[in-house]
């Protein structure tokens, strides 16, 4: 997972959250400068479309990634139409956050199931005053639906223990107590792909491999968690939300994921920062492009 201060690269990371009312892209024609909440949707090759659009797409996908720009005012409005569009379709739906880590599963399920208020579930899962302008609409548009939430992601502490030691992955898991172990992948496999390249490049020589097998980790983390779910859950769909950066051109967890489950069928839509108008380097970025200021 990337900090902001991190993601000034391809357009393809951060930016701020507001819950707007999401109508369907609009037209690329906007005053200079544009409006925060101004976007264009388009397919992969440039092509002009709608979210709407997407969702029907979407019907017969079994993970759909949703990589936003964590701090834009279109995501979390984006999303949610996008959810809400999921939900009304005949297929359940589960919805895959990169922003909680595996170990809040428990009181995800529990505040879900109505097992727990939503101050017990902000206080064990630590949720700041940011969720409430980020996050928070897509979970209870889950729990008024009774759809599943998966927490996705895995704890930043072992992450980051993983990092600064120099044993092989196998070899450091088996350091970890069972319940720490059972948070992990069992496996991770840094690809050297473009995914990587691009990592490199933005994050330079000095830190770049420094953080890689990190990086590589949190998407092998996040893929291991939806195919675990996909296991046990075929009859389900997952819409997948996490930062731009990690599913981006369907690299990073998207690569990861389809090695565990080839099977599947995978959308990705990508926000895209810059201009509205649709440029050559946003060819193929995403199944739906979404090009914010």
């Amino acid at each position: 997972m990337l900090r902001p201060a991190m993601l000034s690269r391809r357009r393809t990371l951060v930016a701020g959250l507001a819950l707007a009312p999401f109508a369907g892209c609009r037209a690329r024609g906007v005053a200079k400068p544009p409006a925060a909440d101004a976007f264009a949707c388009y397919g992969p090759d440039g092509s002009s479309t709608t979210l709407a659009r997407f969702a029907r797409d979407c019907r017969d996908r079994d993970v759909v990634a949703f990589g936003e720009l964590h701090e834009h005012a279109v995501a979390r409005s984006a999303e949610l139409e996008l959810l809400t569009n999921m939900l009304g379709q005949p297929r359940p739906v589960a919805l895959a956050l990169e922003f909680f880590e595996r170990d809040t599963q428990p009181a995800l399920d529990d505040y879900i199931a109505g097992r727990i208020d939503e101050a017990e579930f902000r206080r064990v899962t630590a949720r700041t005053d940011a969720y409430d302008r980020q996050h928070r609409a897509l979970v209870e548009a889950c729990k008024r639906a009774g759809a599943p939430v998966i927490a996705a992601n895995a704890p930043r502490r072992l992450v980051t223990a993983y990092r600064k030691q120099d044993l092989p992955y196998p070899g450091w898991l088996a350091t970890l107590d069972e319940t720490d172990r059972a948070l992990m992948p069992a496996t991770t496999d840094p690809p050297h792909d473009e995914h990587e390249r691009r990592f490199m490049a933005l994050m330079g020589a000095k830190r770049g491999p420094a953080f890689w097998k990190s990086m590589a980790l949190w998407n092998d983390a996040m893929a291991d968690s939806i195919a675990r779910f996909r296991e046990g859950h075929a009859e389900h769909r997952v819409l997948f939300v996490v930062g731009a950066f990690h599913v981006a051109a369907r690299l990073g967890t998207v690569t990861q994921y389809l090695r565990r489950r080839p099977d599947d069928r995978v959308s990705v839509a990508t926000m895209i920062e810059g201009s509205l108008a649709f440029g050559e380097g946003d060819r193929d970025e995403g199944d739906l492009v979404i090009k914010v200021p």
